[in-house]
């Protein structure tokens, strides 16, 4: 990404949003039902490591973005290879958020409009901002984040007199093992997913860590997240998030003003949509990136929109129902997107100090 350059604090708002992403209205960690708080609190713990990982693998190589980092150290051919597997999980996942996008809007909104109407207006948007570059995204960023942060805050001080602290209780009753799984669910999607960042982020102007930048998103993006899981359960009860595919929204319809106040849940569709932009925008990002090193290619800008018709084309059939979309989230997304968020990476990363390690050796010598 040439002559493409981001601050820090753009770079962690991009990190923000795309962690609140599509987690903000799925909801996280629901395996532990009224414990899913504390799965969420264990997963972030988990994700600093993680993070901090993404954080020295960058610093490692200045300059250079993850496609760059795995031929430097695995050599041209191995190093592509594993970049393509990277790159095809990437667009799955941009798969994945576009038809979850698809799903609540139809559900919510457009209930007798065909979904491929409402994602086509949206894929338009996607191949502008590919074509406009992180650059662009990163300023327009500043701008969606006090969108982000005025609604949430709204919904959640209006919800408050809704709120029943018992819904808590009892804590720990259904055990360890499904708070285990709910925290692996909720540090897979979406926390794991920030893996993708190490494929955009080569060009931060400036930039004075690495951690700071990560763990400040992660903190704040978790700590969204944390609170519409806990805002979601003291509402409503872990019994009915358990039922419905979009507990948030369901919050929202709850509250009601008079003839002051209604119809809120309209504002979290604008929060939703905001933060599904940036997130399908960094994937779609990151797979052209990824496309234009493996190739060679000199630029990765004229390969958007081949490359976000195709993420829009498999988004159609990607799920069969809103019901498997949700299985899919919650079952099957942990354990098929581990390798490519922690394996692959703790790989790069071995190698990758094995490697500085050597070198200053070298220099040392000489």
């Amino acid at each position: 990404m040439k002559n493409e350059a981001i601050s820090e604090r753009q770079a962690t708002i991009l990190i923000i949003l795309f962690i609140i992403g599509t987690s903000f209205l799925n909801g996280s960690g629901i395996q532990a039902k009224q414990d899913a708080w504390i799965a969420i609190i264990i997963a972030i713990s988990w994700s600093v490591i993680l993070l901090l990982m993404f954080c020295r693998i960058l610093s490692l190589y200045p300059g250079k973005d993850l496609f760059d980092i795995l031929q430097i150290i695995m050599g041209k051919w191995i190093g592509k290879i594993i970049s393509v597997l990277m790159i095809l999980f990437v667009f799955h996942d941009g798969a994945l958020i576009l038809r979850s996008m698809s799903e609540f809007t139809n559900i919510l909104i457009f209930n007798d409009t065909p979904p491929m109407v409402s994602m086509f207006f949206f894929i338009i948007l996607i191949i502008w901002s590919s074509k406009a570059g992180i650059e662009v995204l990163g300023k327009w960023s500043e701008f969606f984040i006090w969108i982000v942060f005025i609604i949430f805050l709204t919904i959640f001080v209006l919800c408050i007199s809704q709120m029943n602290i018992s819904r808590l209780k009892p804590i720990l009753n259904n055990g360890v093992t499904p708070l285990l799984k709910g925290a692996f669910s909720s540090f897979s999607y979406p926390f794991g997913e920030t893996v993708v960042f190490t494929m955009v982020f080569s060009n931060i102007s400036k930039v004075k860590s690495y951690k700071k930048i990560f763990i400040v998103g992660l903190l704040i993006g978790g700590g969204l997240i944390f609170s519409a899981t806990l805002g979601d359960i003291l509402v409503l009860g872990s019994n009915t998030i358990s039922r419905v595919y979009f507990p948030t929204p369901m919050v929202t319809t709850l509250i009601n003003l008079g003839d002051f106040l209604q119809r809120l849940e309209l504002t979290v569709v604008i929060q939703f949509l905001v933060c599904v932009f940036v997130k399908v925008s960094i994937c779609t990002l990151a797979v052209c990136n990824g496309i234009s090193k493996v190739f060679g290619f000199n630029d990765y800008k004229f390969i958007a929109t081949p490359v976000a018709l195709l993420m829009l084309a498999f988004s159609l059939f990607v799920y069969k129902s809103t019901m498997e979309m949700s299985s899919w989230t919650v079952y099957i997304w942990p354990y098929y997107s581990f390798s490519f968020e922690v394996i692959i990476p703790l790989v790069i990363f071995i190698l990758a100090e094995i490697q500085n390690k050597n070198s200053k050796i070298t220099k040392a010598i000489k």
